[in-house]
């Protein structure tokens, strides 16, 4: 900035530089006069300032630790406890048929534990496929044609309404969005489902022998 600006500055100025009085005895006026009662206005010191701040940050990290466990909650609101199981279980066994001379096996849940929903009428699903799976081997050995027939439409029944194949990018504990009203099994999309139509397509035509390994590794204790 030039000098010319610095003048033309000064001269707009409405309040003017004030005076220097170098007066002794008014000096000494405003110095004898009585203090301000009120304190004094103390600047909070380094270490006080450090104890607000870890203050507030816990409160930031109570508020934070609050919110990841309001998360995690809504997350997993989607679990029941053992009670909703095997209430699921025993609505399924009522709406479920076993082949005759067989019972439904008791369901063990550990306890402590959660699961999805509809996991209890899936262990029943299961537990009637390995029960008509089992009838049909028995049947076969037996030369009982009737009851061949009737295990085939019984198991085809099964996965036709009561078995949900998984998308192939969900995970394990994967539920269906809008789930049937009746119990329902999920298997995974790897090709059991396909594995295991084929089985009872070979059993019909006359070649149970995969029918019959899935019966000895899954048959009811």
């Amino acid at each position: 900035m030039t000098d010319s600006s610095l003048t033309r500055l000064r001269a707009a100025n409405p309040f003017p530089r004030p005076l220097t009085v170098a007066d002794p005895d008014l000096f000494a006026q405003i110095t004898s006069l009585p203090r301000d009662p009120r304190p004094a206005t103390r600047q909070a010191s380094p270490r006080r300032r450090r104890v607000v701040v870890v203050a507030v940050s816990l409160a930031l990290m109570a508020l934070l630790a609050s919110g990841a466990l309001a998360l995690s909650n809504w997350v997993f609101t989607g679990a029941v406890k053992p009670r909703v199981t095997r209430a699921e279980y025993r609505r399924a066994t009522h709406e479920l048929t076993l082949p005759p001379g067989y019972t439904w096996p008791a369901l063990h849940i550990p306890p402590k534990t959660v699961t999805a929903p509809g996991a209890g009428g899936g262990h029943a699903v299961s537990a009637a496929q390995n029960a008509w799976e089992c009838y049909w081997v028995q049947a076969i050995h037996t030369g009982d044609t009737p009851a061949q027939q009737r295990a085939n439409d019984e198991l085809n029944q099964l996965l036709d309404h009561n078995v949900i194949v998984a998308p192939s990018d969900a995970s394990e504990n994967w539920t269906p969005p809008n789930p049937p009203r009746g119990p329902y099994a999920v298997f995974a999309d790897d090709g059991g489902f396909q594995w295991v139509r084929e089985t009872y397509a070979l059993a019909a035509a006359g070649h149970p022998q995969r029918l019959i390994d899935s019966c000895r590794a899954n048959a009811p204790r």
